[in-house]
């Protein structure tokens, strides 16, 4: 199995989560593996116009992002006012995603130590500006930023869902445990990775 497939018996870890990693898998594996999978191959312009969408509207104009959003169920369409906004958000960052992180969470992928530099591959200060973004136009650009400083390279579901929980959180009421908020849990991951990488290069 590799490392972009999703094993059935595995439990989602959101809604719509099944579709939308067929739908990143037809535009990102090679025809050979999309076809062990039985997914149809993506039209090429659906990335292509998604890579060039600046914003979440844009996004929102994209053949590619239409394929993903009428792919989904009906109930996560119509879960909240903001679902559109939010998917548009995910749709636009991983098509700059082009390969899975095997094991790593997104923030995970972000600490981990770089072996030529012995710093994270993003640093701490462009990490903390995109736990201060607080628009969806912003978070939108600093995600693209760091998707770029990783080479292209982190867990599709865990930034999935982390996207779709940032915007549930900034667009919705409900407050949350602080150990739940996603800057907090992102956080963690983030700063484990580094310490774990700095750990072991020391020994």
């Amino acid at each position: 199995m590799t490392a972009t497939e999703q094993p059935a018996t595995v439990k989602p870890s959101f809604a719509g989560e099944v579709a939308l990693m067929r739908w990143w898998q037809a535009m990102m594996l090679p025809e050979q593996e999309l076809a062990a999978l039985n997914i149809r191959p993506a039209p090429t312009v659906y990335r292509a116009e998604l890579k060039r969408a600046e914003t979440p509207e844009a996004v929102l104009m994209t053949q590619g992002f239409r394929a993903l959003w009428l792919g989904l169920p009906e109930s996560v369409r119509e879960r909240k006012p903001w679902s559109m906004l939010a998917w548009a958000t995910l749709a636009g960052v991983l098509s700059h995603v082009r390969q899975q992180d095997g094991g790593q969470s997104f923030a995970a992928s972000l600490g981990k130590i770089d072996p030529d530099t012995d710093k994270p591959k993003v640093s701490e200060l462009r990490f903390q500006q995109l736990q201060g973004a607080r628009t969806a136009e912003e978070f939108y650009r600093r995600l693209h930023r760091l998707i770029k400083q990783v080479n292209g390279q982190t867990r599709v579901v865990s930034l999935a869902k982390g996207i779709l929980d940032w915007f549930d959180e900034h667009y919705g009421q409900a407050a949350l445990r602080p150990d739940k908020k996603i800057a907090v849990r992102w956080a963690m991951d983030y700063y484990q990775a580094a310490e774990s990488g700095l750990a072991k290069n020391k020994d």
